[in-house]
């Protein structure tokens, strides 16, 4: 089934030989690349969705932003979701059992539609409140209002996206998923360019072309967003129909049912990673307020930092994905030796791809700090926490694939502390100390946040020294 061949090979009892290494680089490269892209063309879409909801003023920004705080809460909750069915499923494939993995993913059909159905009526009864408790201005709050129900809409498609794609991914089969949401993300910008903007005409050359447009403004970016949501949820259950997937689609009801040990398992699984992802968005959330008291230079500077150090770790993100199915397929074959040696490798091969994308953001720091501002103060201090940013990305990215590979052993309770002792143990309070203790700016905060890393990247080589996370699953 999909990359396991390596798996296979050697659950049977044949010998290492010195293609070995050889043969795991390989596999570890052809699933994380589709993953890795895949994370950074996301990364880039919800860009330029920004800047095209920018362009409408300042209020149709502060209307999505400040539905923020409900966007990571629920996009925490699917997150978790998708990880215990990868969980699940990447053992499932390693045992070869493939009627078990085909349950799984009906399963997984069943617990997004729960899932979603919960967000989409927690918003239906927050959205009118939501924005208000946010501390959005009057003139903000009608269009906060309206986004948010319009987002609402889609939460069942967006579950059923983000866990089908995911259970794919456990499989080996990055590639599908790449591809779709390529689709639907140009779907998306094609729906925003359509919808937000009036009627106009566009000057190409000497030609005038006059291009159809909506004119619905930020509700035009929601239906846009949503509609896109659906667009991947379908393409991706259509999928489930063909020939070749481990998933393919069941008429029974029954066979939809979740059983007690699935639930057990995501309770086991899901549940620290949700608090996990909780415990490092509000941390987010409290730490941006602190950094608002250093002024609006220093916040813009910090601001501009974390958007533009998101697409460094983009590609962890895909690696930690890949490090959750291989690692997970590998000791559903019981193989903890070959467990280990993927876990050897996927961080070696992390260091290489984050480095890749890391040294010219830090030699570049100041030419791309320019891209994003006109302020010679914000392009002056940017240019410095972009520069620590990038330097020690690294260490941050090392524990987003660590994470990875603790997921796929089960390992998530260490994952979990780790990340709490990091964000409100040391990163909280040493910025707090750093600010009004010391008074010290914000390239000392951004100092500090890098020291959090490089412990965060020290308990988790301990851990994997240990051999500990090979017998939590």
């Amino acid at each position: 089934m999909f990359h396991l061949r390596l798996v296979l090979k050697v659950k049977f009892g044949i010998k290492s030989n010195h293609n070995f290494d050889a043969d795991i680089s390989k596999i570890i490269i052809k699933m994380a690349w589709p993953a890795m892209l895949e994370q950074l063309l996301a990364c880039m879409a919800s860009l330029v969705d920004t800047a095209m909801v920018g362009s409408l003023g300042a209020i149709a920004t502060a209307a999505v932003a400040v539905n923020i705080s409900f966007v990571w809460v629920s996009n925490g909750l699917m997150g978790a979701l998708s990880i215990g069915f990868s969980y699940m499923i990447a053992h499932s494939v390693g045992e070869q059992d493939a009627k078990k993995t085909r349950s799984l993913g009906h399963q997984s059909i069943t617990c997004s539609v729960c899932i979603g159905t919960f967000l989409f009526i927690a918003i239906l009864c927050l959205h009118q409140k939501l924005p208000v408790w946010m501390g959005a201005a009057d003139d903000v709050v009608p269009y906060a209002r309206k986004y948010l129900q319009i987002i609402g809409y889609g939460m069942i498609a967006q579950t059923l996206a983000v866990v089908l794609s995911s259970n794919y991914r456990s499989t080996g089969n990055t590639r599908l998923p790449l591809i779709l949401s390529i689709i639907s993300n140009v779907g998306n910008i094609i729906g925003n360019f359509l919808l937000i903007y009036p009627e106009r005409n566009i000057s190409i050359g000497e030609m005038n072309v006059h291009i159809w447009g909506a004119g619905m403004g930020t509700k035009g970016a929601a239906i846009a967003t949503c509609t896109s949501q659906f667009l991947l949820a379908f393409m991706l259950l259509a999928s489930m129909q063909t020939e070749k997937s481990p998933f393919k689609l069941s008429l029974r009801i029954r066979e939809y049912t979740v059983g007690r040990n699935t639930l057990l398992t995501l309770r086991r699984i899901s549940i620290p990673v949700l608090f996990e992802r909780w415990t490092l968005n509000f941390g987010q959330v409290f730490l941006t307020a602190m950094i608002s008291s250093l002024g609006t230079v220093a916040l813009s500077a910090h601001y501009l930092t974390t958007q533009i150090e998101g697409i460094l770790y983009m590609p962890a993100y895909g690696m930690s994905y890949t490090a959750t199915a291989l690692i997970g397929q590998a000791l559903g074959a019981e193989r903890k030796d070959l467990a280990r040696n993927y876990m050897k490798y996927i961080c070696f091969w992390s260091v290489i791809f984050i480095e890749l994308f890391c040294i010219p953001v830090a030699c570049g720091s100041h030419l791309i700090m320019k891209l994003f501002s006109s302020s010679s103060d914000v392009i002056a201090l940017g240019t410095k926490t972009l520069f620590i940013a990038a330097v020690t990305e690294l260490f941050f990215s090392f524990f987003v694939v660590s994470s990875g590979i603790f997921r796929g052993a089960g390992d998530v309770k260490f994952s979990f502390l780790v990340s709490l002792i990091g964000m409100w143990g040391m990163r909280i309070g040493m910025v707090w100390m750093t600010i009004h203790i010391l008074h010290l700016g914000i390239v000392s905060v951004w100092i500090v946040m890098g020291i959090d890393c490089m412990v965060r990247t020290i308990l988790c080589i301990i851990r994997f020294k240990s051999g500990k996370w090979l017998t939590q699953g």
